[in-house]
């Protein structure tokens, strides 16, 4: 896979970064009304009757960020599920959004949930989602509007603030170190922006996994940006999900680590 877009300066750094690439699926967003079964950012999730609503240890339901079908998703990335739909839900009364910055990997303030069997009688679903938006003045959420997702496959290297890069572009950014401008390219080049499934992340600050027991968990799950007029982490910042090989391979998404961070 060769790049296209890599400038003139980094030419002879070109296998070096080449040899990094990974498939990613892209996302774009339509602000408008989704079925239960659409893949969506926020809106009312697929949800059985016959299951427990995730809810905050405070008793307070957690709120949908983000659902994937994956019969729509491109087949394009190894180990995601074929079919079903993945779900990531939020507590969007909290200022921090469920997210512990001591243990990203405790899901007392997030959940993902993982329907393999879809059931598509709507009687058996949950069709009133009013219970999650009782005192909706107070939510503090990153997703302002309802969105539909329509999902189209790239191949993108690994992104310059990715806790490995630091060992796999060292000859690099040993020779530009004195170079801001050339620094600043090389990060630009390497940023792995946007919504996506599969890739690589990027941070606005620096990369959670480079500590603790998260270098495992190498797999992005879901990049949510603060793209557009209608989705906003804190101060222009990015929401990511992780997940090691070993657990997608066996769709356990009980230990996901889940990171957002801003300006």
């Amino acid at each position: 896979m060769k790049l296209h877009n890599l400038p003139e300066a980094f030419e002879q750094n070109r296998t070096v970064i080449e040899d990094t690439i990974q498939p990613t699926v892209l996302i774009e967003t339509e602000v408008r009304k989704t079925s239960l079964f659409e893949s969506k950012f926020a809106g009312d999730p697929y949800f059985p009757l016959s299951m427990e609503y995730p809810k905050s240890p405070e008793g307070q339901p957690l709120k949908l960020l983000a659902q994937i079908n994956f019969a729509d998703v491109p087949k394009h990335l190894p180990n995601f599920p074929k079919e079903g739909i993945l779900q990531f839900y939020i507590d969007g009364y909290d200022d921090v959004l469920g997210m512990d910055f001591d243990n990203g990997q405790n899901h007392e303030g997030f959940r993902v949930v993982f329907h393999e069997h879809i059931v598509n009688d709507e009687s058996q679903l949950v069709q009133d989602f009013s219970f999650v938006e009782a005192n909706e003045e107070e939510l503090y959420f990153p997703v302002e509007k309802e969105m539909a997702l329509s999902f189209g496959t790239g191949y993108e290297p690994l992104s310059a603030n990715d806790f490995r890069s630091e060992k796999t572009y060292a000859k690099i950014l040993a020779t530009i170190e004195d170079d801001d401008q050339l620094v600043d390219s090389f990060y630009e080049t390497l940023n792995s922006t946007g919504h996506k499934i599969g890739g690589y992340p990027f941070f606005t600050q620096e990369d959670p996994r480079a500590y603790g027991d998260y270098t495992d968990s190498t797999i992005l799950l879901l990049q949510i940006d603060s793209v557009g007029d209608h989705i906003l982490w804190g101060d222009v910042g990015v929401g990511n999900f992780f997940i090691t090989e070993d657990e997608l391979k066996r769709k356990d998404f009980s230990k996901v680590l889940y990171n957002w961070d801003c300006y």
